[in-house]
């Protein structure tokens, strides 16, 4: 058996959230008791919380990706000679009129055209 089917993913964060809850309700019992007059059941309830926490935490250290593929974000790849590239001029800015020139289409509407806005 893994660690994997020892915690379905379904009952992973549900439990976690148990789990942080849980811690939470001890440490403010102990802060509401003081440091000098903690009863005895607190002691080993914490001590069997923390216990339990070592089993969470090798069940997410088995579940941590910690490899990554190189087109892991599937970005589209960049050709070199893309013919779609807008050419820049010798400063490195962009000429103003292969811009417009991009944006602004010359061919005329289909005769059944209407538009939707």
């Amino acid at each position: 058996m893994t660690l994997n089917e020892i915690i379905p993913a379904t009952w992973r964060k549900p439990t976690y959230v148990v789990y942080a809850l849980i811690g939470v309700t001890l440490g403010a019992i102990a802060t509401a008791y003081g440091p000098d007059s903690i009863p005895e059941w607190h002691a080993v309830t914490t001590n069997v919380v923390l216990y339990i926490g070592g089993a969470f935490g090798l069940t997410a250290a088995a579940n941590t990706i910690v490899t990554r593929s190189t087109d892991s974000d599937n970005a589209e790849e960049i050709d070199v000679d893309d013919t779609d590239d807008v050419p820049l001029d010798e400063d490195g800015e962009y000429e103003d009129e292969v811009l417009a020139d991009a944006e602004l289409d010359l061919n005329p509407p289909a005769d059944d055209y209407e538009a939707k806005h």
